[in-house]
């Protein structure tokens, strides 16, 4: 058996995202803005979609595209990947804060990171 490429897993969640929504291709195909035969291509592996592809037929199927990715690494019968390979972590923002915060802080002298450190411990009270 040939190993499976990641388009065609990409393919099979798009097929299974479309029958899950009585679309028609041409249906998706309308809403995405992506052509019929391009939509058909991809569900059958054929083609690898660009990023703006599957964000365009994930919107369509009113899914977030890396939810689309993602089911589609994770398929049911014969994953990509391992669910333990990938998991899904919504990034907030104060959690990009904190990391320019931290990437601040470790650039800045000894002295003026305890003066930092001691506005925050203000701020917090």
């Amino acid at each position: 058996m040939a190993q499976r490429r990641l388009a065609d897993y990409i393919g099979l969640t798009v097929r299974r995202l479309r029958a899950d929504r009585d679309f028609t291709l041409q249906a998706l195909a309308d809403e995405s803005g992506v052509s019929k035969s391009y939509l058909g291509d991809i569900e059958k592996g054929r083609k690898n979609p660009t990023t703006d592809v599957i964000e365009a037929i994930a919107d369509a199927l009113g899914v977030p595209a890396r939810e689309l990715l993602y089911h589609a690494a994770l398929d049911d019968q014969d994953p990509f990947l391992q669910s333990e390979q990938l998991t899904l972590e919504d990034v907030a923002e104060e959690d990009a804060e904190t990391r320019e915060l931290v990437h601040l802080a470790r650039s800045m002298r000894p002295s003026d990171r305890r003066m930092l450190l001691d506005v925050a411990r203000r701020l917090t009270r």
